[in-house]
């Protein structure tokens, strides 16, 4: 008994200290490269022409706004032992309303960037026409509208509840809100990005295969930007789904407690690497670019910008 009980107590010291420490790394990280990305693609003129700038823009805020509300709360309860969520009502709510709004708002203004991205490599020049930088507002506000629509449940479903150990959590109790936040998490937060960035992707780059149509170096850089983001999103969003998945099959699961601390380490986990969606872009874009390397060292350091015209193939 007593060496079950000291492996629970290190699983959940474990649990901690990757949420606390690994999720602070991620936070100061993800702030500082989205705050970048923001400037870049406000102020700098290779980024700040054309819908995807927008469309990028608002991810990026998304994303940020995702970390402040989700992350840091997170941190906080694990570093300090004091979790705000519980000690104030309004902050429940409000984790579970803002933070899952921005997660989303920041991937579905991703797609919509992907699926500019292929209407600009279209053979059909109409197409390159459908998406101009008022209509990309437009489709952004619409996304936030749509975005914060799916999860307005979350303001009635998330209180403050009391478990089997007299401990207060902020959690949902009526079985159908907690059905539709998983569920509607695994279909909007997972299913339904995965599915598009994995098309437009394939499509996009048929397209810049078969050299359907001539680019500028600025949408080839940005096309090249995408893809790469898109990787990490990928690869992040089908872990975020396989953690709902394996939420789902736990839900009628009588587990003792060796295997709820084993499984919250996992959780811990898997929390962390569906942070990098709204974390890593500025790192991605910073290694899969020259040209973003070189207009950030302009940003930093006012140096030209060497070889304004450079060969597709060094982009």
């Amino acid at each position: 008994m007593s060496n079950s009980s000291s492996e629970i107590a290190y699983l959940n010291y474990l649990s901690r200290a990757t949420v606390g420490y690994g999720g602070l790394i991620l936070l100061i990280l993800g702030t500082i490269g989205n705050s970048i990305n923001m400037v870049i693609f406000s102020y700098l003129p290779q980024f700040n022409k054309g819908p995807s700038s927008i469309f990028l823009r608002f991810s990026f805020f998304g994303s940020q706004v995702n970390l402040l509300t989700i992350l840091l709360a997170q941190i906080v309860a694990q570093l300090s032992g004091v979790d705000p969520l519980v000690t104030y009502l309004i902050l429940c709510k409000l984790r579970w309303f803002i933070g899952s709004s921005s997660a989303t708002i920041g991937l579905y203004c991703l797609c919509l960037a992907a699926i500019n991205q292929y209407l600009l490599t279209s053979h059909n020049f109409r197409h390159h026409r459908w998406i101009n930088r008022k209509r990309a507002l437009l489709m952004s506000i619409c996304a936030v509208i749509f975005c914060m629509g799916i999860v307005v449940p979350n303001l009635v479903f998330y209180k403050h509840i009391t478990n089997s150990l007299n401990k207060t959590q902020c959690g949902v109790t009526d079985p159908f809100g907690g059905k539709y936040d998983t569920y509607s998490g695994l279909v909007a937060y997972s299913i339904i990005p995965i599915v598009v960035l994995s098309l437009f992707s394939l499509l996009t780059w048929r397209n810049v295969r078969k050299k359907l149509v001539r680019t500028t170096m600025i949408e080839q850089t940005l096309t090249r930007l995408i893809f790469a983001q898109i990787i990490m999103v990928l690869i992040a969003a089908m872990a975020f789904a396989s953690r709902r998945s394996y939420a789902l099959y736990q839900m009628n699961v009588v587990r003792n407690a060796l295997e709820i601390a084993q499984d919250t380490l996992l959780n811990s986990a898997f929390l962390l690497v569906g942070f990098i969606i709204h974390s890593s872009s500025f790192y991605t874009y910073l290694c899969s670019s020259r040209i973003f390397r070189e207009n950030l060292l302009f940003l930093l350091c006012k140096k030209p910008i060497s070889n304004q015209i450079v060969p597709p193939q060094q982009i």
